[in-house]
């Protein structure tokens, strides 16, 4: 089935909304002193959510066949905000900010954060931090939302 433009762009709205979700609910987790690993896996989920709703809004035929495919970009948020930067011509991510973000990828991807096992044991996500990365998913959202919405505003 042939998708109009509106219906890509529409599609594309509701993949924002959803990983800003998680964003939030990994906040309210947070202060209600919740999981800290169900925190952390909301925060990446939301992130990759996030980050494939912005390479659908620059180019939804281009990317929506590559965003399932494990080989292009699959769970990988590290891959993720490479495509993201380079199809917005985005700054790099400054070393702490990239270091942050290869940590909770290598918790997220490996599944670490979704189910318990011995690695709660050697590496626990405890010391796991996302204040560097989700202060710039928080930008990107609302960097989308004004662009979204501007005509409304």
């Amino acid at each position: 089935m042939k998708m109009t433009e509106f219906t890509k762009n529409e599609i594309s709205k509701w993949m924002l909304h959803r990983g800003h979700s998680f964003l939030k609910s990994a906040i309210l987790l947070k202060r209600a002193g919740g999981s800290k690993d169900v925190e952390l896996y909301n925060i990446c989920q939301g992130a990759e959510v996030l980050l494939k709703s912005f390479l659908l809004f620059r180019n939804y035929d281009k990317y929506k066949p590559l965003l399932p495919k494990k080989k292009e970009f699959g769970h990988d948020l590290v891959r993720l905000v490479d495509a993201v930067i380079s199809e917005y011509q985005f700054k790099p991510l400054s070393k702490p900010e990239l270091e942050e973000l290869e940590t909770l990828n290598k918790y997220y991807i490996n599944h670490y954060l979704r189910y318990a096992g011995v690695h709660d044991i050697f590496y626990p996500s405890t010391d796991v931090g996302y204040g560097l990365v989700g202060r710039k998913l928080l930008a990107g959202v609302e960097l989308a939302n004004r662009t979204l919405w501007k005509d409304q505003i």
